[in-house]
């Protein structure tokens, strides 16, 4: 029993966790044996792994609070990087150290959820945290640590253009080829493909010149080579035609007409 305890003792001495450059175990110590100067993962925490010196000893180095990891200079700090980017925990290894939070960090480094925001997170290094906020259309998802889909992130708030059609497609106004596609709730920008438009009565992109509103302005032939010769050409005392007024329809000042191409 004695000797249980002293091995115990011995076994904490050597591997403090609180302090960097402990000396490893025999096994870490063969492998730097075999390779020197190389870095290996630990066998149960993610956060520490061994380093063989120029003597060929192993000792075991431990990551920034909150990075995990990664591989020889694979990291955001050195050899260490995001738990969730490393694949920590892993059924096997968990993080070793107690989490240092500060305020809006859990650990010194990380990206962590907004207490009230779907679309805001924070981003810590060092313990300084730095507020973060999605694209339009995006919400932060805490199981990947980045925005995603908000069809992918449960339980947040719906945005208002989608209040009456959770799922479908939304009118623009005064857009012939735009128009907001709602998934689960919140709006996705869209775009008509080219000699379509977006139809307010079908909700499908269409044909424009089947889209009143949309229908594209006419377009004027070119003039054939035998007209443009001298022979042709009007007098020079000859009173210019006057050219036709714009049909009512395609003038933009017109109220109720979408603009094409918008």
């Amino acid at each position: 029993m004695k000797y249980l305890l002293v091995l115990s003792i011995l076994f904490v001495s050597n591997f403090d966790f609180g302090h960097s450059q402990a000396r490893a175990g025999q096994a870490a110590q063969n492998l730097c044996r075999n390779k020197q100067n190389g870095v290996f993962p630990h066998e149960e925490y993610c956060d520490y792994y061994y380093e063989c010196d120029a003597s060929g000893e192993a000792v075991i180095e431990a990551c920034p609070n909150g990075l995990a990891f990664a591989g020889h200079k694979r990291g955001l700090v050195t050899n260490c990087d995001y738990p969730h980017r490393v694949g920590c925990p892993d059924g096997t290894r968990v993080m070793g150290q107690q989490p240092i939070g500060s305020d809006n960090c859990q650990w010194q480094y990380g990206v962590f959820p907004h207490a009230t925001s779907c679309t805001r997170y924070w981003h810590c290094w060092n313990g300084t945290a730095t507020i973060q906020q999605c694209p339009f259309s995006l919400l932060y998802n805490d199981v990947i640590h980045s925005c995603d889909w908000p069809d992918n992130v449960p339980d947040c708030q719906k945005h208002p253009i989608c209040k009456d059609v959770p799922n479908g497609a939304v009118l623009i106004e005064k857009s012939c080829v735009r128009y907001w596609l709602c998934v689960g709730g919140y709006p996705r920008l869209q775009r008509c493909p080219a000699g379509l438009a977006f139809n307010p009565n079908t909700l499908r992109c269409e044909l424009a010149t089947t889209v009143q509103g949309c229908e594209p302005p006419p377009t004027t032939a070119a003039p054939d080579e035998e007209e443009e010769s001298d022979a042709n050409k009007p007098a020079a005392n000859s009173r210019p035609q006057q050219q036709a007024p714009t049909p009512q329809q395609f003038r933009p000042s017109q109220s109720g007409v979408r603009l094409v191409g918008k």
